[in-house]
């Protein structure tokens, strides 16, 4: 049976009422990603010897003698509004993908008008299943993982669609999860990803030591995460998966990985793995972002041994972002191994003349 308009406008409202405590916990972390993106383009301006302005709409000017560029937060001038909608678009990225000849996730397209097509996308897995809108989001809203019953797949496509009623379902990969950036097709760095985790106290329960966790990443001297944890269907079907709820008290020192997705992870969950990465699995990120026309890319990808050579692993490609998140390169665990993004960034601009202005 077909879902009317008024049901979609419907679903939509309730979800992001639903979703209203998550984005005001979100809002709260404004402060913190301001602070974090000010500061980090401030000294990269200050190492390749240019000069920072803020403009009245927000954005953040650097320039070098007649050069200038434009950033707000990991945003950069380098790649089209095109090319944004484009890779924004996750199913026709996934289409674009799998036209390559690299390995690329199953999945199925649908709305909850056809949720069919999902179910039987469910029944032909062996094991579980990811759904999430197809357009329109970021930073792992509307996702939910570890679908295993048709039950399940029915909330999580509601879900999403309360974000966008075009939506996807895909195979859930196994495999620690990489994200290698790109700039004009030279390899830059890699970062692997871990899920978040709390780590128990004996006395606590989950939700409130995540609880706990927001208020340390607010609170905290050293910025470690530019967004809250959020306790949400993903948590519970993550949890679930253990035998666990929000309500259980893990022992002291027990770590409890609250949700899959990686996007909510803190510093200590990151892990820079650039001399790790194999040249093949490299070389082929390049030719797929340089295919695609990307400038500056961050490939997601999985893979149970990111040293394995292409082929000979279960390396995944899965994901194409433009503009992607530069935090991700300086919050990490390890971070004498880290390498100073933003003002290779700059400089390679300035050089090259990408992503400028000459006024």
């Amino acid at each position: 049976m077909s879902v009317q308009p008024v049901t979609r406008v419907w679903l939509r409202n309730k979800r992001r009422l639903l979703d209203v405590q998550a984005g005001l916990a979100r809002r709260r972390f404004r402060r913190i990603r301001n602070t974090f993106y000010n500061s980090l383009w401030s000294d990269a301006a200050e190492a390749v010897g240019a000069e920072l302005s803020r403009c009245p709409n927000g954005l953040v000017r650097i320039r070098k003698g007649q050069a200038s560029t434009f950033v707000d937060h990991s945003d950069l001038m380098l790649d089209s509004a095109i090319t944004l909608r484009l890779m924004a678009n996750k199913a026709m990225t996934f289409d674009f993908m799998a036209e390559t000849d690299l390995r690329t996730p199953a999945f199925a397209k649908f709305m909850l008008s056809t949720i069919e097509k999902a179910e039987a996308f469910l029944a032909g897995q062996n094991g579980p299943v990811v759904v999430k809108p197809a357009d329109g989001t970021g930073g792992g809203r509307g996702v939910t993982t570890g679908i295993r019953t048709v039950q399940a797949l029915h909330a999580a496509a509601r879900h999403a669609a309360g974000f966008n009623q075009a939506l996807m379902v895909e195979e859930q990969l196994v495999g620690a999860s990489f994200r290698l950036v790109y700039f004009d097709g030279e390899f830059i760095d890699a970062v692997r990803r871990d899920s978040p985790i709390v780590v128990g106290d004996g006395t606590s329960s989950v939700s409130a030591l995540v609880k706990a966790e927001n208020e340390r990443r607010l609170e905290g001297e050293e910025i470690t995460a530019l967004s809250p944890l959020i306790l949400d269907q993903e948590s519970r079907n993550t949890l679930a998966a253990s035998g666990l709820t929000a309500s259980h008290v893990p022992a002291a020192d027990e770590e409890v990985r609250v949700k899959l997705a990686v996007n909510e992870n803190g510093a200590a969950q990151n892990h820079v793995v650039r001399d790790d990465v194999h040249p093949s699995i490299i070389d082929a990120g390049a030719r797929l972002v340089k295919s695609f026309g990307i400038r500056f890319a961050g490939l997601d990808v999985t893979a149970s041994d990111i040293s394995a050579p292409l082929g000979q692993g279960d390396t995944i490609f899965n994901e194409v972002n433009v503009n992607p998140g530069i935090h991700h390169h300086y919050l990490v665990a390890n971070r004498d191994r880290t390498v100073d993004l933003a003002p290779l960034l700059l400089s390679r601009m300035f050089e090259t003349g990408a992503g400028t202005m000459t006024l």
